[in-house]
C-alpha cells in the first residue's frame, strides 16, 4: 500500500469502501484504505503502536485495530478524531460485541480469538 513516495506499508488486513475503491490498481493500492487492521507480535507491536499508527492518521485511515492474539484484546482507534485519541478496548470474554463505528457492525471476539 503506497501512503506516499516516502511512506509504502502492509497492513495485515485492511477495508477499502465502494468510494475509496478508486485507489485500488494493478499493481498496488495507491491511498489510505477506510480501515486497517494490524495484528501485533513482541517483534513488530512498537512499531505499529508508533509509526504506522501517526502514517495512518497523517494519510487518511479512518479506523485502526491492533489485536493482541497472546492478550485476546483488540484496540479500536479512530484515526478520524486524530491519531492521539483513545482507542476503545474490547476482550474476548466481553458480554457484548465488539462494535466498529466505521463498519457499523458488532464483532464477536469469542468466535474471532
Amino acid at each position: 500500500m503506497v501512503l506516499s513516495g516516502e511512506d509504502v506499508v502492509q497492513p495485515d488486513i485492511m477495508y477499502i469502501s465502494h468510494e475509496r475503491a478508486h485507489i485500488v490498481t494493478d499493481i498496488n493500492i495507491k491511498g489510505a484504505p477506510d480501515l486497517v487492521v494490524e495484528i501485533l507480535s513482541p517483534a513488530t507491536a512498537e512499531r505499529e503502536r508508533t509509526i504506522k499508527k501517526k502514517l495512518y492518521a497523517r494519510h487518511g485511515v479512518c479506523e485502526m485495530w491492533l489485536v493482541n492474539p497472546g492478550a485476546q484484546t483488540v484496540e479500536v482507534f479512530s484515526l478520524a478524531e486524530g491519531e492521539d485519541a483513545a482507542p476503545q478496548l474490547h476482550t474476548r470474554n466481553e458480554s457484548r460485541p465488539m462494535y466498529s463505528p466505521l463498519l457499523d457492525l458488532p464483532i464477536d471476539l469469542n468466535q474471532v480469538f
